[in-house]
């Protein structure tokens, strides 16, 4: 599904980040990317949505050439993205934020995508969260409602840049059971970046690490 060749990507094209990255991803697979802070785990994430300079090298994504392509063509092709720090609009109500992610939907389609969703989100079963500022979440809410929003337009493939980060054991517990329920019922790839091992283990035993720039097989 997903075929990263030879990619080095930098900010400055004389100090780059990542080294002649190779990785192939199978349609349904649960992958783990892990790595220190400062590795360039979200460099990568950020490459593959067009966010980083890339000098050289190719992103296949179902066959086609994702390089050049703008970031809405690639939710469309069916690519999404929750970024580190789950960012939301925090002045728009929960609603709003997902109307947001809907896109083109129409006012039914989205009526009825958001019923789909409720069954995997608490914060989506509540009515009580529909019209509150997205602002006013905990972290643990906020990161739900991120995650909702990257996989409204169901995705086929999820990659989510640390989702785990400052959650507690309980929240972070819930958004392993949500990316594992979406996979289930959508047989969706799911690319996972994080620092936390022993998550990242719950969630899959096929991992990676990034270190020095560069991609390998996690031998631990």
């Amino acid at each position: 599904m997903l075929e990263i060749r030879h990619i080095n990507a930098a900010y400055h094209k004389d100090y780059p980040i990542l080294y002649d990255l190779n990785l192939s991803i199978g349609r349904g697979e649960k992958l783990v990317i892990l790595g220190r802070n400062g590795v360039g785990k979200t460099t990568f994430a950020a490459t593959l949505f067009g966010m980083t300079p890339i000098i050289s090298g190719e992103i296949i994504f179902n066959g086609t050439d994702i390089l050049a392509l703008p970031l809405e063509r690639l939710h469309a092709l069916g690519m999404g993205y929750f970024m580190q720090g789950a960012p939301v609009f925090p002045q728009m109500t929960v609603k709003e934020n997902l109307r947001v992610a809907a896109g083109r939907h129409s006012l039914k389609e989205f009526s009825l995508r958001l019923e789909e969703m409720k069954g995997l989100f608490p914060i989506l079963d509540d009515a009580s969260f529909d019209q509150m500022p997205a602002g006013s979440l905990s972290g643990g809410e906020r990161t739900q409602l991120c995650i909702a929003m990257s996989i409204f337009r169901k995705p086929s493939l999820l990659v989510l840049d640390e989702p785990f980060a400052g959650l507690s054991p309980s929240n972070a517990a819930l958004i392993l059971k949500i990316l594992n329920g979406y996979q289930e019922a959508m047989g969706a790839t799911i690319l996972l970046i994080a620092q936390d091992r022993y998550m990242a283990k719950g969630f899959s035993t096929d991992q990676y690490i990034i270190r020095d720039g560069k991609i390998n097989k996690d031998t631990l």
